[in-house]
């Protein structure tokens, strides 16, 4: 590669003298490098004279390979720069809120620190937006992917699928829907409630849900924060609707209760990203850290 670097430069500069001084190298060590070049070829690529070059026949129509030549390594040597930028650089992830247990079986909070501990070239940088504020951040390009609650609109997002989810209902401890097996729409007529963190899927469900008995939800004014949630709940404020895997650990002073069969409902939970932006390296890797967390899950919840 250097000798055909410094035969392209010989036959721009028209003499070896400019050439090596271009190339911050010793005319001599140009030279030989020229004539070891034309010995491994078994052609001579120049005319040398008093004057200075000259390609010769073969020079001149081996100039064009050479050129490529250099020009295919320096694409490889760029391609490599980015992959490893790719690999080793920065990733953004987001996810809704309250969708993601801090550790536990499935995909949770503990699946990412795990990647970026066995990634340490990685700058994994992780997001906890709503669902709605995710998929916004996901078409600006804001963030490589992220983790939603429903199935985005599929001519702007790629969206997989990969669990579902349920709610459930948290009501203070000493409320009397505390004590109840399983809790409908219709038993919530006059609480109220604590916001969903966004508009989508889980907000339209839970409207819906109140319709079919002719009710509307009644939203309190809070401002969204999973120790919002809790605080007001626990206060016997009202209640909220709450992701299942919340139950798994307890919270003093609140409950969880299901929905009743009639009104009980499943949200997909799953990977949206833009659709037709090309998937970085690392970004691949990771979904595939998630996969298999899901599917160990799944694996389990079978067994179950």
């Amino acid at each position: 590669m250097r000798q055909i670097e410094y035969f392209c430069l010989a036959s721009k500069a028209g003499s070896f003298s400019a050439a090596a001084k271009s190339a911050f190298v010793a005319q001599q060590t140009l030279s030989a490098s020229v004539a070891a070049l034309e010995g491994e070829l078994g052609m001579p690529l120049f005319h040398r004279r008093r004057q200075g070059i000259q390609l010769t026949d073969f020079g001149g129509a081996f100039l064009p390979k050479a050129v490529a030549v250099l020009e295919a390594a320096r694409s490889a040597e760029s391609f490599a720069a980015q992959w490893k930028e790719s690999t080793h650089g920065a990733v953004a992830f987001a996810y809704a809120t309250a969708s993601l247990q801090d550790e536990g079986t499935g995909f949770t909070l503990a699946t990412l620190r795990d990647f970026r501990a066995t990634h340490a070239g990685a700058d994994l940088r992780v997001f906890e937006l709503t669902s709605d504020s995710c998929l916004a951040a996901v078409e600006r390009g804001s963030v490589d992917m992220a983790f939603v609650v429903g199935r985005p609109d599929p001519s702007v997002f790629e969206f997989e699928q990969i669990a579902e989810g349920s709610l459930l209902v948290a009501v203070p401890a000493s409320h009397p829907l505390a004590e109840r097996q399983a809790i409908s729409f219709a038993d919530l007529a006059e609480v109220d409630l604590f916001p969903v963190p966004d508009l989508n899927i889980s907000y339209h469900r839970i409207v819906e849900g109140f319709a079919r008995y002719g009710l509307a939800p009644r939203y309190a004014p809070v401002p969204f924060s999973l120790d919002h949630a809790r605080e007001f709940v626990r206060s016997g404020r009202g209640v909220d609707f709450s992701p299942a895997h919340n139950a798994e650990m307890p919270h003093e002073g609140i409950a969880y209760v299901p929905l009743t069969e009639e009104d009980s409902f499943t949200l997909p939970l799953g990977l949206a990203s833009k659709l037709g932006v090309p998937e970085k390296p690392l970004v691949g890797e990771l979904r595939e850290a998630i996969r298999r967390a899901a599917c160990e899950e799944n694996g389990r919840a079978g067994k179950r």
